[in-house]
């Protein structure tokens, strides 16, 4: 993702904190996964925060250069859009079988506060579930009232606890 793009906030400094190191693509590379490819051979790349739509690119061209692929990679972090119900198989099939989680929220409530591990797909599926709150934090599905909605009723998404920010 763009550096100034809120993923980004964990792609530099989660990694960093933990001691692992950043792979980028040059800024002319940022839509060629061929180059993606050697970069995550390269370097044995294990875990790759993206938004779907990259995920996407290069699943799209792994499908048709069979030759190609991609072992080292264990996870895939997906967030700041909606995943297609297709692309996790496709991950799955062509990508080494990695863990895939979808990660939601807000950029003032600590970019994500809400987590889904994608391990199927079911068949009704319109739509890969939004998840669960993540640790410390709180979901509440609110009317124009602040009342808490009944299951299935629309309302607004609150995000509360420790994620949020002040103000």
């Amino acid at each position: 993702s763009a550096l100034n793009f809120d993923l980004s906030v964990y792609d530099i400094f989660g990694l960093l904190a933990v001691g692992g190191a950043i792979i980028m693509p040059q800024a002319n590379d940022i839509r060629n996964p061929p180059r993606w490819i050697q970069l995550v051979n390269e370097h044995r790349v294990t875990l790759w925060n993206t938004v779907p739509a990259f995920v996407g690119l290069l699943t799209d061209y792994l499908e048709s250069h069979p030759g190609s692929n991609v072992d080292s990679l264990r996870l895939i972090m997906m967030s700041g859009d909606w995943i297609p119900v297709t692309l996790p198989k496709r991950i799955q099939q062509n990508l080494n079988q990695p863990d895939i989680i979808s990660l939601g929220g807000a950029t003032e409530a600590s970019i994500w506060s809400i987590l889904y591990p994608i391990t199927e797909i079911q068949p009704e599926w319109n739509s890969v579930p939004y998840g669960k709150p993540m640790i410390n934090q709180q979901f509440h599905v609110l009317n124009s009232c602040l009342e808490n909605c009944p299951v299935w009723v629309p309302g607004k998404l609150y995000i509360g606890g420790i994620g949020l920010a002040k103000g």
